[in-house]
């Protein structure tokens, strides 16, 4: 038994061992490279001719093609000037203070600092390419009709992903819309002047008001009787009738039927059992009956 623990130290002795020497070997490997493109640059390159000099055909930094083509390369990458000088000195990579530096008057980048995303602690290069266009390592087949940036935002949120394959949804797979229509990407909800319900009335006109009789969680927030991102229900309800209704509402006894008196001998008629919206038939509000039923 000792014999085996004795072995077994040596073993993990050994495995450090080689594990040290392999790091070692890496490093001067790495050296061996800073060393070799450390060459001066020749005389007269300055501004980005003196990065792409290196960096031009390299996998990490590949030939600019975006917008920031034009860019100083300096202006993103912090310490490039001291690369430039001595190899041994890593350029910053940018982050998302260095891109405000120029798009902080982007009105739609200006609530960056209470954006969702932020908050998060996600930065601009988590969505954005910095050199080219950023890539989607993984699109869904479901999702072969939609834009970028939808495909883009799938690679996350997959649960959202999930209920557009649901009966009822909004036509993000089809292309008809993308996740930028209703979404903010580099604000929050806090930092939106309207509410949730103003958003949806943009497109779902049919049911904006004001109305003279109003219904209160149309008023307050659509997403409480209805998910955007897609449900098993028509009409993209949380829950099918009257179940639904029934989490607010109590079923008056003198208007659906049931039978006054003794309450044991009241029951449940079949106008419970039914959808409430086959007789309150403008659930959204109206402006003619305080029951919404027309």
């Amino acid at each position: 038994m000792r014999y085996q623990k004795y072995s077994l130290v040596i073993m993990l002795q050994c495995l450090v061992l080689a594990l040290g020497v392999s790091v070692v070997s890496h490093v001067a490997m790495a050296q061996d490279v800073i060393k070799a493109s450390s060459s001066d640059i020749p005389e007269g390159l300055k501004g980005n001719d003196q990065c792409t000099y290196c960096h031009d055909d390299d996998d990490i930094h590949p030939p600019l093609v975006s917008q920031h083509a034009t860019a100083n390369c300096t202006a993103c990458h912090g310490g490039g000037a001291d690369h430039v000088v001595s190899r041994n000195n890593i350029a910053g990579k940018p982050d998302a203070a260095a891109c405000l530096t120029c798009h902080q008057e982007d009105a739609k980048r200006m609530n960056w600092t209470f954006a969702d995303h932020h908050k998060a602690g996600l930065e601009c290069s988590a969505c954005h390419g910095m050199h080219e266009p950023k890539s989607i390592k993984r699109l869904d087949l479901a999702l072969w009709r939609a834009d970028k940036n939808t495909a883009l935002c799938a690679t996350c949120h997959q649960d959202v992903l999930v209920r557009f394959n649901m009966r009822s949804h909004h036509p993000v797979k089809e292309g008809a819309m993308s996740c930028t229509s209703c979404h903010d990407q580099h604000g929050g909800t806090q930092t939106s002047l309207t509410s949730k319900t103003a958003e949806c009335t943009q497109c779902h006109q049919a049911v904006r008001g004001p109305h003279m009789f109003e219904h209160a969680p149309v008023t307050d927030d659509c997403s409480t009787c209805h998910n955007p991102h897609g449900t098993p229900n028509r009409k993209m309800l949380t829950l099918v009738e009257p179940m639904l209704c029934l989490q607010c509402h109590s079923v008056a006894g003198n208007r659906h039927g049931e039978t006054g008196g003794n309450t044991n001998s009241q029951r449940v008629s079949a106008t419970v059992l039914r959808n409430c919206s086959s007789c309150h038939n403008a659930p959204h509000g109206s402006s003619i009956d305080q029951h919404l039923r027309f």
